[in-house]
């Protein structure tokens, strides 16, 4: 009974002990695998060197041996996770992750040592940063898993009810595995996926490189066999080409889209239709057209006329026609994709053109004029480029339409490859990025001519009336300037001569709205309005070019629809009550053509006094 009682005394002391000595034990081991397994980074003159050192220093063997009694010692105090997880960290970020992302890394291994130094100097060359070696990438990779496969490979022990407990470098390997397969297909995989139809025969390096890895990789245990993501993504090219192929032209496109568009080249039938350009060729459809025979087309006829366009456009247009090169070579898959895309170039250029250069085509007149003869520009290529790649694109996107029979896209495009369906939006935009600037530029006409409504004495006009007719027309002088050396001649006829048009109704309104006029301010208004009248005509003249005086008289009362009108208002201001009621001819005479009865009252009433002859031609005005 006495012995019972010491044994329960002593038992607390035991335990105590015990958990001191696991304590030790832990501490022992933790010191013992720092002290073998030792991970550090030094950076000297821009270049960062990782060392990594595997074993206490002695002999090779003993070396070896030794780490393997740790790591099974480890193993069996269920310590190894704890000890790995650090080490898995450092092993990824500093050694796996600049081996990967920096191809030009220098590996240096040795038996218990194993150096890799990364010149941090050349990741700010942006061209080598980006070049990636696959296969220098999996040499590099192959002596760092040989040196972990030589150090590291200890069997663990299995314990009782658990399955195959496999080997230290199998289980980095699991904790690695994730992430180490999605930096190389990241980082190295997909960089290597070639850009163009000519470099796919290029990749069957890599494919050969990517396999041999794989195989390497399991064949040492780090990956298991049931992990073919890298063997996977890498036979999948053709699939990646089509995409990363399609997903840099989008992005070359747009950011060609959003270049300035102030950098112009002017285009003429004589230079844009030359004989070299492709989409000039003739095209052999057997197909004749329904022209009546000895019937004769205007010279200019489907030419498209002399103007300014951005420089980017023509670039947007060249990849356009890249892109379709490409798909003629491609397989019908992405042939098939590569076609579409290039019609999403096209739509893309729709919808961020007149977004991204929003503000500066509200605000610059020539710069909407250059985005509309931009977009008519494109949409007229675009009449005819799907019938230069006709016969060499329709056999593959009916093969490929001919597999996706889920698309009814694809197969109208499969059909006839066309661009026609795309030159409407085009035409519109361009139209309502110039008709948005016309009407701003409209708008600034009435805002300025509203000073006409500044009131002077009886004998004189105010001179926020000159003022006004004086800005006006310097309006319309800079609106010369910057639109006649861009925009086709009869387009700027028409921009220029509906905004004379709204000047002069605008005018027109303002002085039918007078409800006195003297003779002096009349004499005054007749002065004025035919400095309108003197220099009018020079805004039909376009910058550079002489036409003599009575071609821009024509040319301004074809596109001025209220011309007429104005030049009689000038009339009945300077004109007497006979002359008046012979131009007005009883309601058959050339001022009954511009005016009303009730405005030609008006005037008479605003400009004449109320006398007997007055009312007299008053009464015959109806």
């Amino acid at each position: 009974s006495q012995l019972n009682q010491a044994d329960l005394k002593i038992l607390p002391a035991i335990k105590t002990e015990l958990v001191n000595q696991k304590h030790k034990l832990y501490q022992h081991l933790k010191q013992r695998w720092e002290a073998s397994v030792r991970l550090r980074s030094d950076n000297r003159d821009g270049n960062i060197s990782h060392t990594m050192c595997l074993g206490g220093g002695g002999a090779a063997d003993d070396n070896q041996e030794q780490l393997a009694e740790l790591v099974q010692a480890l193993h069996a105090t269920d310590l190894l996770d704890d000890v790995i997880g650090p080490f898995v960290q450092k092993l990824d970020s500093d050694f796996i992750q600049v081996m990967v992302t920096r191809p030009w890394s220098v590996v240096n291994p040795s038996n218990t040592e194993f150096t890799l130094t990364a010149d941090t100097t050349s990741s700010n060359n942006k061209e080598e940063e980006e070049e990636s070696d696959p296969i220098k990438v999996f040499g590099n990779l192959k002596l760092m898993l040989e040196f972990l496969h030589e150090h590291l490979n200890v069997a663990l022990e299995r314990e009782e009810g658990e399955g195959e407990a496999g080997t230290l470098l199998q289980r980095i390997g699991d904790k690695l595995s994730t992430g180490f397969c999605q930096s190389i297909i990241k980082e190295v995989l997909a960089p290597a996926v070639p850009s163009s139809v000519s470099l796919l025969s290029d990749y069957e390096d890599v494919l050969e490189a990517t396999e041999s890895f794989h195989n390497y990789v399991v064949a040492k245990g780090f990956l298991s066999e049931s992990n073919v993501s890298l063997l996977n993504y890498a036979r999948n090219v053709d699939a990646l080409f089509a995409n990363k192929i399609c997903q840099d032209l989008l992005v070359e496109a747009r950011e060609v889209m959003k270049e300035d568009m102030f950098l112009t080249e002017v285009v003429k039938p004589g230079t844009m239709e030359a004989a070299e350009d492709p989409l000039n060729q003739p095209v052999e459809d057997g197909l004749d057209l329904p022209i009546p025979p000895n019937f004769s087309l205007p010279e200019k006829t489907f030419q498209f006329p002399a103007c300014a366009i951005s420089k980017s456009t023509l670039k947007v247009l060249d990849l356009a026609k890249r892109g379709l090169e490409e798909a003629v070579l491609a397989k019908p898959f992405c042939s098939l994709r590569l076609f579409n895309t290039v019609r999403n170039v096209f739509e893309l250029w729709c919808a961020v053109v007149p977004t991204y250069h929003k503000s500066s085509l509200d605000s610059l007149p020539q710069l909407a004029a250059i985005a509309h003869n931009s977009a008519m520009y494109l949409a007229h290529r675009l009449i005819s480029l799907g019938f230069v790649y006709k016969q060499r694109l329709t056999a593959a996107l009916t093969a490929a339409d001919s597999s996706d029979n889920n698309s009814h896209h694809y197969h109208h495009a499969a059909a006839s490859p066309t661009f026609i369906d795309i030159v409407p939006r085009l035409r519109q935009v361009g139209g309502e990025m110039m008709l948005s600037s016309m009407r701003l530029q409209r708008d600034a006409v009435v805002s300025t001519l509203a000073g006409m409504n500044s009131v002077g004495s009886e004998r004189r006009l105010s001179s926020g009336v000159d003022q006004a007719v004086r800005q006006f027309l310097h309006q319309l002088k800079h609106l010369q300037k910057v639109w006649s050396p861009v925009l086709p001649t009869d387009i700027y006829y028409r921009c220029i001569g509906s905004l004379l048009n709204a000047g002069v109704e605008e005018i027109i309104q303002r002085i039918l709205c007078l409800s006195d006029i003297s003779a002096e301010v009349s004499g005054q208004y007749c002065s004025l309005l035919n400095q309108i009248v003197s220099k009018a005509p020079e805004f039909f003249t376009p910058v550079g070019k002489e036409e003599d005086a009575t071609t821009a008289t024509a040319t301004l009362e074809a596109h001025v629809k209220k011309w007429n009108k104005f030049l009689e208002l000038i009339f009945v201001l300077n004109s007497s009550l006979r002359v008046i009621q012979d131009r007005w001819g009883e309601g058959s005479g050339i001022l009954a053509r511009e005016f009303t009865a009730d405005q030609v009252k008006q005037l008479i009433r605003a400009i004449f006094q109320n006398t007997e002859r007055r009312a007299e031609v008053l009464s015959k005005i109806k």
